[in-house]
């Protein structure tokens, strides 16, 4: 990693020096094609050194910057000899190819990082997209097209890059928003695709505003600093937990995520407001369609906040169940419909046998691993249409509609056989056997309150553990009877 920024570091200085001789085209570009065609021979070695378990995307990246590295010998040979390629040059279709390869990469990376579609994260990206879609419509694709001296095929060849270069911002904000561990190795990269990014826009820019083609040694040391990030990123050891998600999920609304949409959302009226105030023709149409569609993202946006509230408040953050709120709002309300139509109402309290055991002698860790398992094992044995809910540390519970008396006894027994089937992996190769005691107990038709379903089912739970665990017992029929009916 030193030798490789020290070499950026001469190549850089060498670059600025030879910008103020009279040195050959060729001698001033010599620095720049070192760092250029060193880069992907660098990703290659960092790649092959720390062995990552997922390679695809870092040799991907290899061959993106290889051809990269053809399409600048090319160019400066070109300029060099004649200059006299008509375009797009051969470099240009270098160019593009190296563009499509380094996205290719970068989805890789996504891919790997964040497994299924992350929706939230898509949407954040398109709002990008389209403010900075925008921007590049108006300051460079727009004047670019209007130059009539042009031909059509250079017209095309110029707009390709400010699209290629959205292409990957885009990409950019959508691997630094989604899923996945974070650390030097993202920061590389991300700081490597700005930076082409921004020095694509200011050499894009300053041709349009000079009207031909742009030589300018700063512009040769940001990308060369572009170009040598990437090949940092690969020499970095972190390389080989860069595909693994991270263990906490990345915040939803952070305050730099909430930052970046704002900025991307108030930038359409912003440009509307300076072309208006510089007395320009302001692109009416244009402005408010993006306008629109970034509003309309943004209203999504909004619905997927509230909705993913809305399942984080009821769902159990280790087990993936329905949590104790869920389970006693559901509770009541199947009380109260009972009440009406007279069914009957069945209620299992499932509690672990001996978990403190577990967290005493194997960890917390082992006992989280433990819980994960016995909830799927109760959601995959439960019956249809029942309600399985996290109570409390290491206790269940099952609200079973139209269920009672032998039915439900033999609900229980089911998921008490079905936690207790197999051995469960905690973990450093320890399989546990895992079993439960479970209380039962039902309330007919018009015994409808739930503090008293609850208490019946608790008492029958007490009674499996005193009775010597791993069993299943129903509380009396006339335990529930007796209960009164809620008000309504």
């Amino acid at each position: 990693m030193r030798l490789w920024l020290g070499i950026l570091a001469f190549c850089v200085a060498a670059r600025l020096y030879l910008e103020t001789t009279d040195s050959s085209a060729l001698v001033i570009a010599l620095p720049y094609l070192v760092v250029s065609v060193a880069t992907p021979a660098v990703i290659a070695l960092g790649t092959i050194r720390h062995r990552p378990p997922h390679r695809a995307g870092w040799f991907t990246l290899a061959v993106a910057q290889l051809f990269y590295a053809a399409a600048d010998v090319v160019t400066v040979l070109d300029d060099w000899i004649s200059g006299e390629f008509l375009e797009p040059t051969p470099a240009d279709l270098l160019y593009f190819t190296s563009y499509v390869l380094l996205a290719a990469a970068v989805l890789i990376f996504i891919r790997r990082r964040a497994p299924g579609w992350d929706l939230p994260t898509g949407v954040d990206a398109l709002i990008v997209a389209v403010s900075a879609g925008l921007l590049t419509w108006i300051f460079l694709i727009e004047p670019l097209t209007a130059d009539s001296e042009l031909p059509l095929a250079a017209k095309l060849t110029q707009s390709a890059y400010p699209v290629l270069d959205l292409m990957l911002l885009v990409l950019a904000v959508r691997l630094v928003m989604g899923s996945g561990t974070r650390g030097p190795v993202l920061h590389l990269l991300l700081t490597s695709l700005t930076l082409m990014f921004a020095v694509d826009t200011a050499y894009a820019v300053q041709g349009v505003i000079d009207g031909g083609a742009v030589n300018e040694a700063y512009l040769d040391a940001v990308w060369m600093l572009s170009l040598a990030l990437l090949g940092a990123a690969a020499l970095h050891p972190g390389i080989r937990h860069f595909d693994q998600r991270s263990g906490s999920a990345v915040p939803d609304a952070s305050p730099g995520r909430l930052a970046v949409l704002t900025v991307a959302v108030l930038m359409a009226p912003g440009v509307q407001m300076i072309q208006h105030l510089r007395g320009e023709d302001v692109s009416v149409p244009l402005v408010s369609a993006a306008c629109a569609v970034m509003f309309l993202l943004v209203l999504g946006r909004m619905y997927g906040l509230v909705a993913a509230q809305r399942r984080a408040a009821v769902t159990d953050g280790l087990t993936g169940l329905h949590t104790r709120r869920y389970f006693t709002e559901a509770l009541a309300v199947e009380c109260r419909r009972a009440a009406r139509s007279g069914h009957e109402i069945g209620l299992l309290i499932i509690d672990v046998d001996h978990f403190k055991r577990v967290n005493d002698t194997y960890g917390h860790p082992a006992g989280d691993r433990v819980l994960q398992e016995v909830a799927n094992r109760l959601k995959a044995a439960a019956r249809a249409g029942s309600v399985v809910a996290r109570y409390g540390g290491e206790e269940f519970v099952v609200l079973a509609p139209h269920t009672g008396g032998d039915d439900l006894l033999a609900l229980a027994e089911r998921l008490r056989l079905a936690v207790s089937g197999l051995p469960v992996d905690a973990g450093d190769q320890a399989l546990l056997g895992v079993t439960a005691s479970v209380g039962a107990a039902t309330a007919p038709a018009g015994a409808v309150d739930p503090d008293a379903l609850m208490n019946a089912a608790d008492e029958a739970l007490y009674a499996a553990k005193a009775a010597g665990r791993n069993r299943s017992v129903a509380a009396p029929a006339d335990r529930v009877e007796e209960c009164p009916l809620p008000h309504m």
